[in-house]
């Protein structure tokens, strides 16, 4: 989420559509720590297949986006979840830098930083489909997918629900105004558009309160602990990002 781990000699690297592909080994770190179930390992197997799948979709639908515009990308899935950069491995700033150079529409750059929450939507769609067509249902908080019965407790009905969850709500987390994620890049591009003189300052404004308001709420209401711990260092990083900005360290990114 925030720059490119080190290559290691564990690494698995391939391409997907031509756009070269590393993950790193304390991805799957990750993965098990996010889905562990004490004596269940094919619950565990599924979870680490269903985030490696989700992941690498949002990620592909960045890259092909770049692409689209011009970019040569590649992606690196990690123990911080994705990254899609846009002229190869660097660090973030890096490529925002020369994303900055190129002339390319602010609307063209919130359109690829959505593209990855709606791959991730596109497959939780085709995966409502195959309910539909198999004749079966799930409910997911209280709202029916599908048709017919709903699918019965089964190893495959874990793989569905895994599949929901990590691109449905994960996407909608997303989207949230909060830099690093989409939705923060999102919210930095419209406030370029159509308010540019305090653009940056109105972003990170809006991504601190955002930050610490979902922090509360996941911490203390919730009680996701994950999710409050993420989104409070979130908005501590914001706010350094915003004390850089006015004093005198010029534009965080």
């Amino acid at each position: 989420m925030f720059g490119a781990p080190n290559q290691t000699p564990y690494d698995l690297h391939f391409s997907v559509v031509g756009i070269p592909v590393r993950v790193h080994p304390l991805f799957w770190l990750m993965a098990v720590v996010l889905g562990f179930a004490p004596g269940q390992p094919a619950l565990i197997a599924i979870w680490v297949g269903v985030v490696f799948i989700s992941i690498l979709v949002h990620e592909m639908g960045h890259a092909l986006a770049m692409r689209h515009y011009g970019f040569s990308p590649s992606v690196v899935l990690y123990m911080g979840g994705g990254l899609a950069m846009y002229h190869g491995e660097s660090s973030p700033w890096q490529n925002y830098a020369v994303f900055r150079q190129q002339s390319v529409h602010p609307w063209h750059k919130i359109i690829i930083s959505a593209a990855g929450p709606a791959a991730g939507f596109l497959l939780a769609a085709i995966v409502c489909i195959y309910l539909y067509v198999g004749g079966r249902s799930m409910s997911l908080l209280g709202v029916p997918l599908g048709r017919g019965p709903e699918l019965e407790a089964s190893y495959l009905a874990v793989l569905v629900f895994d599949l929901l969850v990590v691109n449905v709500f994960w996407g909608l987390v997303n989207l949230l105004p909060v830099y690093p994620l989409d939705g923060g890049q999102i919210a930095r591009e419209l406030f370029v558009l159509f308010a540019p003189r305090d653009a940056i300052r109105t972003s990170l404004f809006l991504s601190i309160a955002t930050a610490i308001g979902v922090a509360v709420l996941g911490y203390g209401y919730l009680h996701q602990q994950f999710l409050g711990i993420m989104f409070a260092y979130f908005a501590i990083m914001n706010y350094q990002m915003l004390q850089g900005f006015f004093g005198g360290g010029g534009r965080p990114w």
